[in-house]
């Protein structure tokens, strides 16, 4: 049976009793290696904190997407970088739900097999091991320590199987938690002796986001002899001890739950129940090789395939289930919501959205469309329960990255087909993220009581939003929303919904706001227009000053969604391929005139390909803006170098150039080595790069596959020569999603040197603008002339001016329902767009029902657009409103004749856009 079939006669058998055992004995069948062999989830764990990164992993046993994680450590006092690959004794293993090392672990639990004496200190317990006794796969972990003692561990969704073989009579499990270095950590624990169980909880609340306690049951295969709690030591540490023969072998089945106790134990029946350790490690090995065998490689060493496997591992790996199976319906206990009560439904956690936007969930469309709906989904809980979805979840809202990215990933996945989520409820909350400011720091965008008017966030902006000192990262933060922007403008067009997708295309364009043509380079801008560091200090490889873990050399082609946009800025698409070339061909040499050093520097210093930092996410698009600039053999020249950075770890715990973050990195690898790329998330097509093996099938969640054929593909033969899709020559150098729908065959000729293949103009990717001119999206023309009002205390500080001043955070204020705001314009300005920005309290003082005029001399008004029975829906909310007009006029009046209950009228904003030229 032919590798493909297997995967199909697997997937056809899911419902079956025995799933597993049928399916691995198809595989067997094949006299081959499973996918899950090639896991090794040990691969980027030789990292140091603030040191050299190669991964920042640990060995994370568990179930795809699991609610939790098991894992051993060599240093148990940690809640972050909790495994080193270059240690040579362990001190625990531990339950964990750490969405990255940098965010820190939570609702931990530890446990340690000793035998003849209990000892408690960590240094002092530590039981020395040699990797080559250390088994560490997704399904399964097992190690045998030098004493004798071996732990084992197989997974399920909730719980786990725990295998402790004893070496002498006397035997102890020792049970642990984090604090007290961490802080308080609310512990309990029980024993019944007879019936060998043990239930408790710990609570991480008073140092995690709203993390709810975690409930845990456990289930000995045979009675404790003795129990008893640790004095003078943490709240959890206690043990328990048993009368054991040498070598006897003591099970023990955990669940947890973050309801209670008993929903733990529940888990427990639902998920092990009677079964035997075997059986739940097989279950969970073919859990695994369902989804790893979706990827099939020809033409691949043994390492390339420990590679490709293990990158698919992390990969779906995150983001993990948080909801539980309540007497037959969904149940979550609320990460949002203080108290953590518990709601119907599935959530979903652990993800940092800034990194995976650009390559994870574009991987979980293209391969399992229904579960990234499920996960999709989990994500808007936050918005139905906090008002949010959240920037970084770990669990819920956190201040880290920039970007309201999840923004990015749902329009992608729904311009992709992806349709079972609440759609309604995710587009509401893509528009809150783009259209509210928020005083919040760890919940929508940065710097928008700003940068919604100004057309980009200003470095010198302040805020409540922002950390006393902390650095605005304004150029990283324009960026990124310029390409949220774009996304949700095109789900918003999908949606039918014309005037929000006008707007916030416009919006998406805004980049050009901070491009300057004197240094060649975006950079942050000040509100006054000036540039942050001017031109005199100006250096390209400043890491910091408005960027976010790079430099202006780094962020010189984040505006993937307008490719033909930006090579107009570098003065056509012979000069952004010349940028290009020198980016990588450049100096690799750095300044920290604005950052100390960090280990992202190091990393980019190290791969030695210029200003190139693969290290780091920002950079991960650059390659494939090649198919912008008419030159993809660049692409097919470079890719190849760096596939091949990435390392099998196998020896040494290496892995990869940079932090592995939820399986960003693991995902560029992946579409790389297939030949394309998710260049311009939110837009449903990828850029064509070139294929790494002789041949690659995908297999789709339809049934149907992409079958990838380079055959004669080489470190040599690395140049596209011609490309068939289907059978048909191809010449364009992307590809649009709807191909692949229903399977694809690319059949692709490779050669040594390169060829013009795909570098006509007509051969690029799409973009915003077409033809040689630089984009010139709408703005404010409401500049520099006259606010007056029909009741206007300037002195108040809440006057006519307060409505045109760009800053949502000031309102005009007018004690009357029905007042009328205007502003005249020298010369005049035709205005096509406009907006009425909410202010910051007292919703029922908000208009409702208004007419806009316009006049050129004051007394005679045309009447351009009328409201009735409108409301905002959030505090400090940005509304658009378009116009049919197209004559210039010096005045522009807002009466407005109700508000929404009151009877006093109040505004933050008061926008009139059109073309500032």
């Amino acid at each position: 049976m032919k590798a493909r079939n297997t995967t199909r006669a697997c997937a056809l058998l899911r419902s079956l009793s025995g799933y597993g055992l049928i399916c691995l004995g198809l595989w067997a069948n094949e006299a081959r290696a499973l996918p899950s062999d090639y896991v090794n989830t040990l691969r980027g764990s030789n990292s140091e904190y603030e040191g050299y990164s190669r991964g920042a992993t640990f060995p994370a046993t568990a179930v795809p997407f699991g609610f939790n994680f098991w894992s051993p450590m060599t240093d148990a006092s940690k809640n972050n970088w909790i495994y080193q690959y270059n240690q040579t004794a362990i001190q625990a293993f531990t339950i964990s739900h750490m969405p990255s090392p940098w965010m820190g672990d939570r609702q931990t639990f530890q446990f340690m097999p000793q035998s003849g004496s209990v000892v408690v200190d960590r240094g002092s317990r530590a039981a020395a091991f040699s990797h080559a006794n250390e088994t560490a796969k997704a399904h399964a972990y097992s190690v045998k320590f030098n004493n004798g003692i071996q732990t084992e561990i197989a997974p399920t969704d909730h719980a786990a199987s725990l295998r402790f073989t004893f070496p002498g009579t006397t035997s102890y499990l020792l049970f642990d938690s984090i604090g007290p270095e961490k802080g308080t950590v609310g512990a309990s624990i029980s024993f019944d002796n007879a019936n060998g169980v043990i239930s408790g909880y710990t609570d991480h609340s008073s140092w995690s986001s709203h993390a709810p306690r975690m409930y845990f049951y456990g289930k000995f295969s045979k009675a404790i002899a003795q129990s008893a709690k640790v004095s003078g030591q943490r709240e959890l540490t206690s043990w328990v001890r048993f009368n054991t023969v040498a070598g006897e072998k003591v099970g023990l089945s955990m669940a947890t739950s973050f309801i209670s106790v008993a929903q733990a134990q529940s888990n427990l029946a639902q998920e092990i129940g009677a079964k035997s350790f075997d059986t739940v490690k097989l279950e969970a090995q073919n859990a695994w090789n369902t989804l790893l065998g979706k990827i099939e490689v020809e033409g691949a060493s043994e390492d390339q395939k420990t590679i490709l496997y293990s990158n698919l591992y992390r990969a779906f790996l995150y983001p993990n289930s948080a909801w539980e199976n309540v007497n037959g319906t969904p149940s979550y206990a609320s990460p949002y919501v203080s108290g953590n009560p518990v709601k119907t439904g599935k959530v979903y956690v652990n993800n940092g959205f800034w990194d995976t936007y650009r390559t994870t969930w574009p991987l979980y469309a293209l391969l399992i469309p229904t579960k990234t709906g499920e996960m999709i989904d989990g994500f808007v809980s936050g918005y139905r329960d906090g008002g949010w979805i959240t920037r970084w979840s770990a669990p819920a809202y956190a201040n880290s990255m920039v970007g309201t990215s999840s923004d990015a990933l749902i329009a992608d996945a729904y311009l992709k087909g992806v349709r079972n989520f609440d759609i309604s409820a995710a587009y509401d909350s893509m528009m809150r993220n783009a259209m509210t400011y928020s005083s919040g720091s760890d919940r929508g965008r940065k710097g928008m009581s700003r940068s919604i008017f100004m057309g980009y966030m200003p470095q010198d902006v302040t805020g409540s939003e922002f950390d006393s000192g902390e650095d605005r990262q304004s150029a990283s933060w324009s960026l990124e929303s310029y390409i949220n922007d774009f996304a949700i403008s095109q789900m918003a067009q999908a949606l039918g919904r014309t005037h929000e997708a006008q707007y916030l295309l416009n919006r998406s364009l805004n980049y050009v706001h901070l491009f300057s043509p004197s240094v060649g380079f975006f950079r942050a801008r000040k509100a006054d227009g000036t540039w942050f560091v001017p031109d005199a200090n100006f250096k390209p490889n400043t890491w910091g000053c408005g960027f976010t873990e790079g430099n202006a050399w780094h962020y010189s082609t984040l505006v993937p969604h307008d490719g033909q946009g930006l090579a107009n800025l570098y003065s056509g698409k012979s000069a952004l391929a010349n940028k290009l070339d020198a980016l990588f061909d450049g100096s690799r040499d750095y300044d920290l005139s604005c950052i100390g050093l960090i280990h992202e520097i190091r990393e980019a210093y190290d791969v030695n390909m210029g200003q190139y930092a693969h290290s780091n996410q920002p950079g991960h698009h650059t390659l494939y803006m090649y198919s912008y600039a008419g030159t993809p053999w660049r692409i097919q020249q470079r890719v190849r170098a760096i596939i091949g950075l990435y390392k099998s770890g196998i020896a040494n715990g290496d892995g990869y150039l940079g932090d592995e973050d939820n399986g960003e990195m693991s995902a560029w690898y992946l579409f790389s080595t297939m030949g394309f790329y998710p260049v311009s998330v939110g837009r449903p097509e990828y850029a064509i790069g070139a294929p790494f093996f002789t041949k690659m099938t995908v297999h789709l969640e339809n049934g149907r596959d992409i079958v990838i054929n380079a055959p004669n593909v080489s470190d040599t033969n690395k140049y596209i020569q011609s490309v068939t899709v289907n059978g048909q020559l191809y010449s364009r150098n992307f590809l649009p999603h709807s191909l692949f729908a229903n399977g694809a065959t690319l059949d692709f000729n490779m050669g040594p040197s390169p060829t013009t293949w795909g570098s006509g103009d007509i051969n690029a990717p799409t973009s915003l603008t077409a033809g040689t001119a630089i984009a010139q999206p709408m703005a404010d023309v409401a500049k520099g002339g006259t606010a007056s009002a029909s009741m206007d205390n300037p002195g108040s500080g809440e006057g006519a001016g307060s409505a045109f001043d760009d800053d949502s955070r000031t309102k005009w204020f007018a004690p009357q329902s029905n007042p009328w705001l205007r502003y005249q314009i020298s010369g005049g300005k035709t205005v096509k767009m406009y907006t009425l920005t909410s202010a910051n309290d007292f919703p029922d003082r908000d208009p409702k029902s208004w007419v806009l005029q316009a006049s050129n001399d004051g007394t005679t008004w045309v009447t351009l657009d009328t409201q009735t029975g409108q409301t905002f829906a959030w505090r400090y909310q940005t509304r658009m409103f378009p116009l049919n007009n197209n004559t210039a006029y010096t005045q522009y009046r807002l009466q407005i004749n109700e508000v929404n209950g009151s009877i006093h009228t109040q505004l933050a904003e008061f926008e009139l856009l059109g073309k500032a030229l």
